[in-house]
């Protein structure tokens, strides 16, 4: 695919009301229960994009009926799980696709290849292929150990007790959970201190609730889910995804600019939710209303001394806003990042080491030294990571002469982005 080069012009002062689309963390994570459930189910709002359209094709390629339409998708699964696919299951560069589906796919019978981009194949994937094993599902890594492509070959989940290593994601972790109801019987799913981005089992505990399982807590680090369960199948409503909203609010906050996102639910249990409260700490007032969440900039940005473990994907968007603070800001406890549809860690310090930030990159985290932000001699990279892309535009609200090589990337999570910045900041697509 050729590069798309996308010049950012200067805005002062953005302001408006944007609608944000639906979360890509729940329209996987619904997708996925869906199938594992009786009848036809019919998900909202969903987000159409590209990571969530390679989980849909990979059900789709299990056998379950999957049916796009205006603002929502109907899925139907099949009466037995799951056909054997004659093809390799390919799943791009989507990390949450990767880790979620072989443990969905485990709890049916048959063989299936899982593959993907040459990016995705030194991802790793180890935790789960491990969980795996030790409920007695055969799985190969056909490549390097711990590393797409795997193929697993399964005659079910057996019932016990695993323990999951989400110290590189959450997503090992959720990918047990959202099985486990779907096993021979019941199936004691622990983990270990630290879980990457916690808040994300959350979502997937709190949406398993809500589609009629039944678990219990043994301890902070142990879950009991009863099995075989059945997920109820039912109308869901995706919530507007606070990751996408984010560059809205940070564009408020670097050009003093007041913009309003919807529908975002200010109590809602995504972790990314919470970058706002880091904006509050760095001078923006924010109003939270029952379906919207609202950001004004202020005339100085504070620089902010911030653990990001809980909300990582948010780290490029709070580097970026951290570029334009008044001295020095510290992000702290992301050495997951590196591990993501990039190396974000060096990929974002190298991007700010083009517009003139002096920026240290640490094994886990960056520090930035704020106010120093000039225009670019060359062209910011995207580096095939959609929130580099998206963070990057910021910059160029701010200082001339910024252009995004790579710009197409953003279809991965948002494929409206550019039409909807271009009419937030200038008033036109």
């Amino acid at each position: 695919m050729n590069e798309i080069l996308k010049t950012i012009k200067t805005a002062q002062r953005v302001r408006g009301k944007v609608r944000i689309p639906g979360s890509k963390s729940i329209t996987h994570r619904a997708l996925l229960m869906a199938a594992l459930s009786q009848g036809t189910s019919e998900i909202l709002n969903p987000l159409f994009a590209q990571d969530t359209e390679l989980t849909a094709k990979a059900l789709g390629m299990l056998g379950v009926d999957i049916q796009w339409e205006k603002d929502k998708v109907r899925v139907q699964p099949p009466a037995e799980k799951w056909s054997q696919p004659k093809e390799p299951v390919f799943l791009g560069n989507s990390g949450t696709s990767m880790r979620l589906l072989p443990a969905v796919a485990a709890v049916g019978r048959g063989a299936v290849l899982f593959d993907g981009t040459a990016r995705l194949r030194e991802r790793p994937v180890g935790p789960i292929v491990d969980a795996l094993r030790s409920l007695g599902v055969e799985v190969k890594c056909l490549g390097n150990e711990g590393f797409p492509p795997i193929e697993i070959e399964s005659r079910g989940l057996e019932k016990g007790e695993v323990r999951v290593d989400a110290t590189q994601s959450s997503q090992f972790l959720s990918a047990l959970l959202i099985a486990a109801p779907c096993a021979l019987g019941d199936l004691t799913v622990g983990w270990n201190d630290p879980v990457a981005s916690f808040p994300y089992v959350a979502i997937t505990l709190a949406m398993m609730e809500e589609w009629g399982i039944d678990f219990e807590w043994l301890d902070e680090h142990r879950i009991k889910i009863r099995a075989p369960q059945v997920y109820r199948s039912r109308t869901y409503t995706v919530e507007g995804d606070c990751s996408s909203a984010s560059y809205f609010w940070a564009a408020s906050a670097i050009t003093g600019g007041d913009i309003e996102t919807h529908p975002i639910r200010p109590g809602s249990v995504q972790g990314d939710c919470g970058l706002v409260s880091v904006f509050e700490q760095m001078g923006c007032r924010v109003y939270r209303n029952d379906e919207s969440v609202r950001v004004v900039g202020p005339e100085v940005l504070r620089p902010v001394d911030m653990d990001m473990n809980r909300m990582p994907d948010m780290v490029p968007t709070l580097a970026l806003v951290a570029a334009f603070a008044q001295g020095r800001s510290h992000i702290r406890n992301v050495a997951h990042l590196r591990v993501k549809e990039s190396d974000r860690l060096h990929v974002v310090a190298s991007q700010l080491g083009k517009l003139g930030v002096p920026v240290e990159e640490l094994e886990d985290g960056l520090i930035i030294e704020g106010g120093r932000v000039r225009s670019p001699g060359e062209a910011l990279e995207a580096h095939d990571d959609h929130r580099i892309a998206m963070s990057c535009a910021l910059a160029g609200l701010r200082v001339e002469g910024v252009q995004i090589l790579g710009a197409e990337s953003v279809a991965k999570s948002f494929p409206e982005f550019w039409d909807i910045f271009d009419e937030l900041c200038y008033g036109k697509t």
